[in-house]
């Protein structure tokens, strides 16, 4: 019984007993709704039982009745957008003591860290349902008109009314809501009201105009905490992209642990900054197959048919579907795997309490330059260390280092933004430059070495290895293009305008 996700975009409305709804007949592309769909729902929601999954937006519930009956689990997205897995109804449907599927437990296993899933609220359901549909048929919105009777573990039972539209697209949505001239609900879902002030989601509040340098250090790592969670779940759902965005979270956070490293306690930095090093190195494979592939496919496309000789695609498609089948199950394991709960529960105690220095109590603006000028120098060194390389390979090594450090300068920059962004903007710039023109020339080296591990294997095989020479050949051309592109680059970043301070 596996999962499937819906992207779901809808708004609730506030209705009175006595709201009676309206001939929707020419709202947008709406010309008729036909008759109302009657479906009785009685949904059973999980949580932890300090409610992390609640807080965090999240709901997770089995219901039964209507189309959809099942195990559902929804995910914030955006303003009025979530993303709901579904997942069968199983033997357990009867079994008031059911237990959550493990894959939607893993699913949410970032939030919760492994604490027990226990039932919170109870929300039977009258549902009205109409089908919007346009002059051609398709369907525009669904609308429902939902009697909601709730009842909390903790708490006392409540029961409304509430109006919910859902649609493709937020305009459809706004004149919709706006015919039906009702209020919008302040709550994002029927558990969010069940649960009230409990079950808020907290709000971060806005940084002061004249921060602390731990202020502003732990402003940022909140936020990449959302991110490392949110991308985990992105991961396993296998999202499009969502390996490589968590890499790039796990980069900042050892590169803002890094920079912030004199405002904590150093040994619980160190300790941190090992852990998310261990965590990106571990789904490096993952994403590096997804990234190699793409661009070989790609190049392959882009040749002459009379070029390209052998099976060369099928070739391609037998080494990275194994490649990337293996990869990914290794990235599940690592998320699924005590050292990686271990990292989560650390990281989320040193922002439950903060083990900061007196250092973390300097205005921000003084403080944080000197880790921007620290990320600035070990730029610059890298790059003298590669323009004094012998040999090719050696200077292919040194841009690598040089890549990641100017990478760590521009993700210092981006954590120091609030106060210091408008000084070093054209720096930033021209770091991210820098950056990108590198980061060409280590994909074209590692598609160079991958192209000609495959061309030998290929000729070992008896098979025609031509297409992979000419690929190679195309890929070094890109490496010493790439080359060029940083030179340039480089030159651009040091006569780039810049505050006195940084040097």
């Amino acid at each position: 019984m596996g999962a499937k996700t819906i992207r779901e975009t809808e708004r609730k409305f506030e209705a009175d007993a006595d709201f009676a709804l309206p001939d929707l007949a020419g709202v947008g592309l709406v010309t008729e709704s036909g008759a109302p769909r009657r479906s009785d729902l009685d949904a059973t929601y999980f949580d932890t039982a300090d409610l992390r999954l609640a807080k965090a937006g999240i709901t997770l519930r089995r219901r039964t009745g209507g189309g959809d009956a099942g195990w559902h689990a929804k995910l914030p997205v955006g303003p009025d957008t979530r993303d709901e897995v579904h997942h069968e109804l199983g033997d357990e449907l009867g079994d008031k003591r059911a237990r959550v599927p493990t894959e939607l437990a893993a699913l949410v296993r970032a939030y919760t860290l492994d604490a027990p899933l226990v039932e919170v609220a109870r929300i039977v359901t009258r549902r009205d349902e109409w089908t919007l549909r346009a002059a051609d048929g398709a369907t525009v919105a669904l609308l429902a008109d939902d009697h909601v009777t709730a009842v909390p573990i903790e708490g006392k039972a409540s029961a409304w009314r509430e109006l919910e539209v859902e649609a493709a697209d937020r305009a459809t949505i706004d004149a919709i809501g706006a015919a039906l001239g009702a209020r919008p609900s302040d709550s994002t879902s029927k558990l969010a009201r069940t649960l009230g002030k409990r079950a808020r989601r907290e709000k971060r509040p806005p940084l002061p105009s004249d921060p602390t340098a731990g202020g502003v250090a732990l402003h940022y790592l909140r936020e990449r905490h959302d991110d490392l969670r949110a991308h985990d779940t992105g991961v396993r759902l296998d999202a499009e992209d969502s390996i490589h965005q968590f890499r790039v979270t796990c980069r900042r956070l050892r590169s803002a642990l890094r920079a912030f490293r004199a405002l904590f306690d150093r040994e619980t930095v160190e300790s941190l900054r090992a852990e998310f090093r261990w965590l990106g190195a571990e789904m490096s494979p993952a994403r590096d197959a997804e990234v190699l592939e793409a661009h070989l496919r790609s190049e392959v496309a882009a040749l002459p048919d009379e070029m390209v000789l052998g099976g060369v695609a099928a070739r391609l498609t037998a080494e990275f579907a194994r490649a990337g089948a293996d990869a990914r199950g290794a990235a599940l394991a690592v998320l699924d795997g005590d050292r990686y709960k271990a990292a989560l529960e650390a990281f989320g105690a040193l922002l439950a309490d903060p083990p900061l220095t007196a250092k973390a109590t300097r205005p921000a603006a003084t403080e944080l330059r000197k880790v921007v000028r620290k990320a600035a120098d070990r730029l610059a060194g890298s790059v003298a260390e590669a323009d004094a390389a012998t040999t090719a390979a050696d200077r292919d090594l040194a841009l690598h280092q040089a890549r990641k450090d100017a990478k760590k300068a521009r993700y210092t920059v981006d954590a120091v933004e609030p106060v210091l962004g408008k000084e070093i903007k054209a720096w930033r710039k021209g770091a991210k430059a820098v950056q990108t023109a590198l980061g060409v020339h280590q994909d074209a080296v590692v598609a160079r070495d991958a192209l000609r591990d495959l061309g030998v294997r290929v000729h070992l095989d008896g098979d025609n290895a031509f297409t992979y020479g000419l690929l190679w050949a195309r890929e070094d051309a890109r490496a010493h293009a790439a080359e060029a592109d940083f030179v340039e680059a480089w030159d651009g970043l040091r006569e780039a305008k810049r505050p006195r301070w940084l040097g």
